[in-house]
């Protein structure tokens, strides 16, 4: 069977406005999903079922959270460290 790449996306007409964080860090720097998940559910407090995708490059990673909590998730991963590094965190630019 193939493997089939798949998004974590908000899919209901009702779901809570999205805003879009950049993270300045990527693959080269060893970031996986999973800790972004991680440094937003431990310390913004954010359930990992409310983000929506993370997509990933090489120098940078882009994270769909909720609008309403993007300010306090900024400040929240500002003040610490994603796999031992402290990296740029801002609203993306598009």
């Amino acid at each position: 069977r193939p493997h089939v790449a798949t998004s974590r996306t908000r899919t209901t007409e009702h779901a809570a406005p999205m805003a879009v964080l950049f993270v300045g860090a990527g693959k080269a720097a060893g970031i996986r999903p999973g800790d972004l998940v991680g440094a937003i559910t431990g310390e913004a407090g954010v359930p990992g079922h409310a983000l929506g995708a993370i997509t990933i490059t090489e120098t940078h990673s882009l994270v769909e959270v909720p609008a309403a909590r993007a300010d306090s998730i900024l400040t929240a991963l500002r003040a610490t460290k994603i796999r031992g590094q402290r990296v740029t965190v801002r609203h993306d630019r598009g």
